[in-house]
């Protein structure tokens, strides 16, 4: 009986033992990976720390393809670590910040709500009733415009009456859904995106083939749409004149010339002096806030960091947002 009782501790004493070298070896592989996560986090802050640096030196008057920072997708050998970075000017989208949701808005600010109506019609949505959505989302009182939804049409959810904090918010809306319309075209042609960057960054919608509401609307973006830098699909909705001929000889313009102001614009095919004027309601030269991406697809354990950066002046850079996952 003894010597069975002693088998017995001594069974227990070795499952016990491997118990505890599994766990221990658990704990020591999650730590490696804790370990690994920090520094690929410490390298992409480096990254995101280049970005600010180019956004720095650069001019801030006009921006376009032309810039330090539009290096469009690069892949990168960065501290040890491969990684892709991207950075992109908000402004290059839609402002929804611009799109005027009180009575007592500007009356100038209406063009911007007639240009966002076009681009949703064309991006599959009913255009009119999608912004009104987005209008009664955003403004403070309970009324419903024409079309419009308030607290009634969403029984699961609390309609914001405020500001978006980000564009995967407007799926949630009533009329709206995912853009039916390719990714835009990268801002400096000879610099096409990487294949695989999209997939990093799209993660299961890379190979869908169509484009998400971040591609064509900001909003974070503080001022009109840059026309050194907007997508062919954005510059189409600005005005009801601006055709795709027009959109052409602009985008073929910019390739060769920088835009600094209506007397620019107004030197390419199609656009006379009034559309010159009527864009200057909505579109601009310059922007303000920029996104930075770093993906640190080394040593098994990959980062995606996503900043927010807004230039007040060419020395202060402000982060006004960031996320790392």
């Amino acid at each position: 009986m003894v010597i069975l009782l002693v088998l017995g501790m001594l069974l227990l004493l070795i499952v016990f033992g491997i118990q505890l070298g599994e766990a221990a070896s658990t704990l020591h592989r999650l730590e490696d990976r804790v370990r690994l996560r920090e520094v690929n986090y410490q390298v992409a802050r480096s990254a995101v720390e280049l970005a600010i640096e180019l956004l720095k030196v650069d001019e801030i008057d006009v921006d376009s393809a032309r810039d330090p920072w539009a290096l469009g997708s690069q892949r990168l050998r960065w501290e040890g670590r491969d990684l892709f970075l991207e950075i992109r000017d908000e402004e290059s989208r839609f402002p929804l910040n611009l799109l005027p949701v009180e009575k007592d808005a500007e009356p100038d600010l209406e063009y911007f709500a007639k240009s966002l109506e076009r681009l949703l019609t064309k991006a599959g949505l009913g255009g009119a009733p999608a912004v009104a959505s987005l209008q009664d989302w955003m403004d403070l009182d309970d009324d419903v415009r024409s079309s419009g939804a308030e607290q009634g049409s969403y029984p699961q959810l609390v309609v914001k009456n405020g500001p978006l904090d980000n564009v995967d918010e407007l799926n949630q809306l009533r009329g709206w859904g995912p853009p039916q319309l390719a990714p835009p075209a990268p801002l400096d042609p000879a610099s096409p995106r990487l294949e695989e960057y999209k997939t990093v960054l799209r993660g299961s919608d890379s190979n869908s083939g169509l484009s998400n509401w971040g591609d064509f609307v900001s909003a974070y973006a503080l001022g009109k749409v840059n026309a050194n830098t907007a997508p062919k699909e954005v510059l189409g909705c600005l005005d009801q004149a601006m055709s795709d001929s027009v959109v052409t000889e602009l985008i073929a313009y910019r390739s060769r010339n920088v835009l600094h102001n209506q007397e620019d614009l107004k030197k390419i095919p199609g656009i006379d002096q009034d559309l010159a004027f009527r864009l200057g309601k909505v579109m601009g030269y310059a922007s303000q806030v920029f996104r930075v991406r770093v993906v640190v697809t080394s040593q098994e354990v990959p980062l995606e960091v996503e900043a927010m950066l807004e230039r007040k002046s060419q020395e202060e850079i402000v982060v006004r947002y960031w996320r790392a996952r």
